[in-house]
Order: C-alpha cells, then sequence, then structure tokens
C-alpha cells in the first residue's frame, strides 16, 4: 500500500524533487495543505491516468453491466478452464485464418 502523508504546501516547496521521486517510484501519495486545509494531492501520472480509466469504464453502463455479469457467473461457477480458453482461442484463430 502506498504512503500517505500530509504536509504543508511551503514544506511541499521545499522537498518537491524528493516527493517526485517518491511519488513515481514508491507511488506514494502527498495531501498538500494551505492554511491548514487539504488543498491538493500529488500523485503519480500513471495512477492518475489508472483512476480517469477506471473512472471511465464505471460510467460506461454496458462495461458495467458486463462487470456485474462477469462476477455474478463467477460466484455461481459459470467459468471457463484455462484449456478450455485456449482451445476457443484456437479455433477463433484458425477461423479467422
Amino acid at each position: 500500500m502506498a504512503a500517505m502523508e500530509t504536509i504543508p504546501i511551503t514544506e511541499a516547496k521545499a522537498r518537491i524533487a524528493e516527493l517526485a521521486d517518491r511519488v513515481a517510484r514508491e507511488h506514494d501519495h502527498f495531501t498538500i495543505t494551505r492554511n491548514g486545509r487539504a488543498d491538493v494531492m500529488l500523485i503519480s501520472v500513471a495512477e492518475y491516468e489508472s483512476m480517469r480509466e477506471t473512472l471511465d469504464l464505471l460510467s460506461d453502463d454496458e462495461a458495467l453491466a458486463d462487470l456485474r455479469q462477469s462476477r455474478e457467473d463467477f460466484a455461481a461457477g459459470d467459468t471457463f478452464s484455462m484449456d478450455e480458453v485456449r482451445a476457443e482461442l484456437e479455433r477463433r484463430r484458425s477461423r479467422a485464418a
């Protein structure tokens, strides 16, 4: 789990290179405060893009319905073995060729 620290903006300014390194390398998160109140977050671009992708997916009604259905199928044991998946992929590849 990534570390989460809350620091004042004056400290963040003084440590920005270190904070950026930690965010990029270790996926740490920083809440930066102004006048004692949380104001902004410092997170990696990769995490931000991942969150945006997740929000896009969750705002797509059809994709969300598919996710719900897959969870229901899994809970009911309606799954395929790895061998069945491989066989189906091979069947589709040979049909496409």
